[in-house]
């Protein structure tokens, strides 16, 4: 328990990761504080913080810096762990090293420093908000007639709001489902509607069947931590929206209830693994086309369970969120990056993590992808003989893209506040105190942490 979920470790991993910066545990370079909007060689300097550079964001510093050769892009990179040194592989990220990092780059923005764009992944972008610590993004898109919004899936972009102001834009996103084991369903007599809502109440009986029937040596590939934090992040506008933390509430304590009944259950494991399939259902967090193709047949995507079973559409998580700093005085020139970002040519980038924001590639790579299908030449490391044929994996993409289309709901989080839930919520699934003990402390806690 005492370990991060292993998706959201991996979805840190894998937006962040790639290439990485020598030396360790501060900003590389100048600090953020005093190079920010500086002239470098008579060029206009726009600082991007985030906590490691990747290839996507260098490939595309160098490639706009050619075309804007009076703008110069410096990506500053912040980590605690070092770099392995073999191959260009580094050591995980602890939550320690995600920490320090929100920590840092919070106070340096709410100190009137810190870079002119930020990425706002992990970072409490809630609070950023209600300190005016970031731009409104809706002016400066109504205002630049050279930028096309329509390009953009809208729904996401008006999910990605905050009230009615779109401070961080995301570049990419990935959808958050269930993966679900039909055949082993359908030979255990059970009926799960792949398009509807459900809850987890709905979840734990299916589950309890499933046992009962002795067909799946898991019944979730899912530790109750990592499904703590993923209950959190659906829900995070009602537990901690507007700074008004709701982590006393039945809501939560029901929820805390469940997770320890479906652990004490033997329905939940101790642990997860990447790629077991013998688990009846697991999460799938959808981060691109070709991922939807090589899922093995047999298997569906399901709508996540939820609290309430409302039919709020498959919430999604931007892999690039990218915000502007309100006291930057490069504003003009950190909006041209974003747009450069999201131009077709860099939205098409296969260095690009995570289902582009640009509708019109990203449907050409879904397209892409089935065609590979269709002609065997995917790229994958699966056996042949597990993937999809063309008329099912046609049919998961159409199913995809339909999610995609309806999709309305953000997948925020605050990675102090999930540290914060993850350290008390132990002491509740050892036994150590009761739900409503935990959920006060974890209450005052986060209020605490807020209002700093």
């Amino acid at each position: 328990m005492k370990k991060i979920g292993f998706f959201m470790m991996l979805s840190i991993v894998l937006i962040l990761s790639a290439c990485s910066g020598a030396g360790e545990g501060e900003f590389k370079g100048d600090p953020i504080g005093d190079s920010k909007g500086e002239a470098k060689g008579g060029k206009t300097t726009v600082v991007v913080s985030v906590m490691m550079k990747d290839r996507f964001l260098e490939t595309a510093a160098r490639e706009f810096e050619n075309k804007h050769p009076d703008i110069h892009i410096d990506i500053k990179e912040y980590k605690a762990s070092a770099d392995s040194g073999e191959g260009g592989m580094m050591e995980a990220i602890s939550l320690a090293d995600v920490e320090k990092y929100v920590q840092s780059v919070t106070t340096q923005v709410i100190s009137g420093k810190g870079a002119d764009l930020i990425l706002m992944n992990e970072l409490p972008q809630d609070k950023f908000v209600a300190k005016k610590l970031l731009v409104n993004l809706n002016d400066l898109l109504s205002k630049d007639g050279s930028f096309d919004r329509n390009a953009l899936y809208a729904n996401i972009l008006e999910a990605s709001q905050d009230g009615a102001g779109l401070y961080a834009i995301p570049l990419s996103f990935s959808l958050s489902l269930f993966q679900g084991d039909a055949e082993l369903l359908k030979k255990a007599n059970i009926s799960v509607d792949k398009n509807e809502s459900w809850t987890w109440s709905q979840f734990k009986d299916v589950a309890k069947k499933l046992k009962q029937q002795g067909d799946s040596e898991k019944l979730i590939n899912l530790a109750p931590t990592q499904l703590l934090f993923d209950f959190i992040e659906d829900h995070y506008a009602e537990l901690v929206g507007q700074g008004k933390p709701n982590f006393d509430s039945d809501l939560f304590r029901n929820m805390m209830k469940e997770i320890k009944s479906m652990y004490d259950e033997g329905l939940l494991s101790d642990g997860l693994s990447f790629g077991d399939f013998n688990a009846a259902f697991q999460i799938a967090n959808i981060f691109s086309p070709q991922q939807v193709m090589m899922i093995p047949k047999g298997l569906e995507f399901y709508q996540k369970p939820s609290a309430s079973g409302k039919k709020n559409g498959a919430p999604f998580k931007s892999s690039y969120s990218l915000g502007i700093n309100s006291k930057s005085d490069v504003q003009s020139e950190a909006w041209e990056f974003i747009k450069f970002l999201l131009s077709d040519d860099m939205q098409a980038s296969p260095e690009l993590f995570g289902i582009p924001m640009n509708r019109g590639v990203a449907e050409k790579k879904f397209g892409e992808a089935l065609q590979k299908i269709e002609n065997g030449t995917l790229e994958t490391m699966a056996p042949k003989d597990t993937l999809p044929d063309g008329g099912t994996a046609k049919k998961r993409m159409t199913e995809i893209e339909k999610l995609i289309s309806e999709v309305n709901v953000r997948v925020s989080s605050d990675m102090k506040v999930l540290t914060i839930a993850r350290e008390e919520f132990d002491s509740y699934m050892s036994g150590q105190k009761s739900a409503e003990e935990v959920s006060k402390l974890i209450q005052n806690r986060v209020k605490t942490y807020l209002n700093e």
